[in-house]
């Protein structure tokens, strides 16, 4: 009797899912809820550490915790997620999180914001590799870049949403007081998360796989496996995410100590950077699943790099904003192409945990973006550190070009 592939036997419980109208769009829509609450804390922490006569010092070791704080547990949620479903881990984390924003609201010294700051931020991060995992699995294929873009878009929109709402309260309320009402976010999006995934099946979920998604599984096995793709994602999301860490330390710098111009003018610049950055990337996930995810990574690292470019050689504000929309032109192509490439080539029964080690990649990323660019500045100038951006963009275009399996794009029909 010949025997029998676990592909034959895997029965196919659930189909793949539409982005709209359906339990992956719920989930963005119920997330936004945390996200604001994220960029209230960004603008309120800083003014509250003022408020407390912190140094620079401490204040810069105090906002690190944010970063230290993803690093710390976003693999670990992986895991969890991998080991007991999306659902209890996602609604435990948020509730953690909208608890740590209370604990942050009632510390009355540096220390505690810090410890605090470090716990909050590793209970937000939860939706990073639960989130990612679910979207990139449960769409349909046609529309998985599509759809993770749309995951990031309302992230970076609504963070900034948040961070501009919080400007506004703070000059109305006391901080401590739009802290207390931030808790109440994530514990909206832990009440919509438990809603959305009611009826929900992690067997079923990991069960349905698609024959495309076998076929780009073999694909993926074939070209090297699972440490070879890892690699070259690295490769990737690093170089990408120092020109993205590097953008939002030093753009504001470029903006006031080169150019002269306000402060004022260099939170419109973060903001232009945010609003454009986030509208465009859902065109870009769409355009890498309709010209496949090589052609997309390599032209958006060669738009960023151009970005980077404009921005090294500014003279007005006007020229700010410009290499703005091409820098955001350029993520919106490489950033959604990349994790959907990785999204689909990951084992299911680990997906979430791969998911989670795709955005520590991106934790390294950020906090050597910074660093790179002070020694660069140091040496020649702030606009060598914009220069030292461009050419790590054009890396991940070679990484791309050479790397990354060439796919098919996915026909739309």
């Amino acid at each position: 009797m010949p025997a029998i592939s676990d592909k034959e036997t895997r029965p196919a419980l659930a189909r793949p899912e539409p982005l709209i109208r359906s339990r992956s769009g719920a989930l963005i829509a119920a997330l936004t809820f945390s996200t604001l609450a994220t960029g209230l804390l960004q603008i309120c922490l800083p003014l509250e550490l003022r408020q407390l006569r912190a140094s620079p010092n401490e204040i810069g070791l105090t906002l690190s915790m944010y970063g230290f704080g993803m690093f710390a547990f976003e693999w670990l949620w992986g895991v969890l997620a991998d080991r007991a479903g999306y659902r209890a881990p996602l609604v435990t984390s948020q509730l953690l999180y909208a608890a740590s924003i209370v604990l942050l609201a009632r510390s009355n010294s540096i220390f505690l914001i810090g410890v605090s700051y470090f716990l909050a931020s590793g209970m937000l991060v939860a939706v990073g590799p639960i989130a990612r995992s679910y979207v990139g699995t449960a769409l349909q294929a046609r529309l998985r870049a599509t759809g993770l873009a749309l995951l990031a878009a309302s992230w970076v929109i609504a963070e900034a949403i948040g961070a501009g709402a919080g400007g506004q309260l703070i000059d109305h309320f006391p901080i401590r007081g739009v802290l207390l009402a931030a808790a109440a976010l994530p514990a909206v999006s832990a009440l919509l998360a438990a809603w959305v995934f009611r009826r929900y099946s992690h067997a079923e979920h990991r069960g349905a796989w698609t024959a495309d998604d076998d076929a780009r599984s073999d694909e993926s096995r074939a070209g090297g496996g699972v440490l070879r793709i890892l690699a070259v994602t690295a490769s990737m999301v690093l170089l990408v995410q120092v020109g993205a860490g590097g953008e939002l330390a030093l753009l504001p710098l470029l903006v006031t100590t080169h150019l002269q111009l306000s402060a004022a003018s260099a939170g419109t610049a973060m903001l232009a950077v945010g609003l454009i950055g986030g509208l465009l990337l859902i065109p870009g996930g769409n355009a890498s699943d309709r010209w496949g995810r090589r052609p997309t990574m390599v032209a958006g690292g060669i738009l960023s790099a151009i970005g980077f470019v404009i921005y090294a050689t500014s003279g007005t504000f006007v020229q700010v904003v410009a290499g703005a929309a091409v820098r955001g032109l350029g993520a919106s192509l490489i950033w959604p192409a990349a994790t959907a490439w990785m999204a689909e080539s990951m084992p299911r029964r680990r997906h979430a945990l791969f998911m989670g080690l795709f955005g520590e990649f991106e934790n390294v990323g950020i906090t050597l973006g910074p660093i790179l660019g002070g020694v660069a500045w140091s040496l020649a100038g702030i606009q060598a550190a914009f220069y030292t951006y461009a050419a790590a963009a054009l890396l991940a275009s070679v990484v791309a070009a050479i790397f990354v399996q060439r796919r098919p794009p996915f026909n739309p029909g």
